[in-house]
């Protein structure tokens, strides 16, 4: 069998619904009713525990219940401390959000300090209220995109000279005997995930540079997964790489449960959901079967149903938002009887 990875999505925000609401603040912590550092490293404590392969951290600044949120950078640095063998990276870091030059040495450092563990995660940038507070340029999804393919060049050079010093001159970003030693633990380099979905560039950008392609949740659907997919062997064919150097990955949202009542309020809690403007060619999320369309969702079989359907697709790596955190239950489940059918 193909090595499935199973991974963890750390809750860095709260969602729960505000007082008086019934819709969540944010649906990938949908219970989750206030930040508190314990618990969500608690949670990265019990995901190495149960032996899933590696702990990602989104990359947003203000989207959880009374915008409060845990800096990617520094929490994986902190991950990094006090964990032993579980893996960390982004899911996705925002390209503008950092220069690509300082984001290539913290990288070489945290991959250093980890042992080898980081796992590079990448993307244009989208939320455009972040980049409005915190007086960032929004430019347009075009040049965020070319911005990002200089980037990621920008980073690997840098990687590659080590302590030599590399200079990149480029319409977006120029660099100039700049640096990188101590170089990254890993050889070559750490893996590079790129998020996204876009078909004609950001997924020729994955044909390109990365070693692991990203969905989001709302195209974890197996039609979608297997289009996309289609799409990069494409472009790699097209650009004259190998497409078995590419891994898939799978972004979502689990429910893993006996308890059908437990069930019903978890679905009750997730639907529906009507997509946002860039999502606006698919129908909305409103009942438990269009949810399983998207979810991994049910009973340890029911999930494990639906794992197979998506490595029949294509994906090896499977990143979880287990949705009844802080409770713990749907992830020991999970781990329990899900993940040893697969390793």
């Amino acid at each position: 069998m193909t090595d499935i990875k199973f991974e963890y999505n750390v809750p860095v925000f709260a969602g729960a619904p505000d007082a008086g609401d019934d819709e969540p603040v944010h649906r990938d912590t949908p219970e989750y009713e206030a930040l508190d550092w314990e618990t969500t490293k608690a949670g990265v404590l019990l995901a190495e525990e149960l032996g899933f392969d590696a702990a990602w951290a989104p990359d947003h600044l203000m989207l959880g219940r009374d915008r409060a949120e845990y800096e990617c950078w520094t929490l994986l640095s902190a991950m990094a401390g006090f964990t032993d063998d579980i893996n960390i990276g982004s899911l996705v870091l925002c390209n503008d959000y950092r220069n690509p030059a300082l984001v290539a040495k913290m990288a070489a450092t945290l991959d250093v300090i980890s042992e080898g563990r980081l796992e590079l995660g990448l993307g244009a940038g989208w939320h455009e209220p972040e980049y409005e507070a915190y007086d960032w340029e929004y430019r347009d999804g075009f040049e965020r995109l070319m911005r990002l393919d200089e980037s990621i060049r920008l980073i690997k050079r840098m990687w590659d000279a080590g302590g030599d010093g590399a200079s990149f001159d480029g319409d977006h970003y120029q660099i100039t005997d700049a640096p990188c030693a101590p170089t990254p633990v890993q050889d070559p380099h750490p893996e590079i995930l790129v998020g996204g979905q876009g078909e004609q560039v950001t997924l020729k950008l994955v044909a390109k540079h990365a070693d692991v392609w990203n969905t989001d949740v709302f195209n974890g659907d197996v039609e979608t997964l297997k289009h996309k997919t289609g799409v990069i062997e494409d472009h790699c064919e097209t650009v004259g790489r190998d497409s078995d150097e590419i891994e898939y990955s799978w972004d979502g949202h689990i429910i893993c449960t006996r308890d059908e009542e437990k069930f019903d309020r978890l679905v009750d809690l997730m639907t529906p959901i009507q997509f946002e403007e860039e999502y606006q060619d698919q129908a909305p999320i409103e009942t438990e079967a269009d949810a399983r369309e998207y979810f991994i969702m049910g009973t340890p079989e029911e999930c494990a149903e639906a794992i197979e359907r998506r490595i029949e697709a294509g994906v090896t790596k499977f990143q979880c938002w287990f949705i009844d955190f802080p409770d713990t239950s749907g992830m020991e489940l999970f781990a329990d009887e899900v993940m040893p059918q697969f390793q």
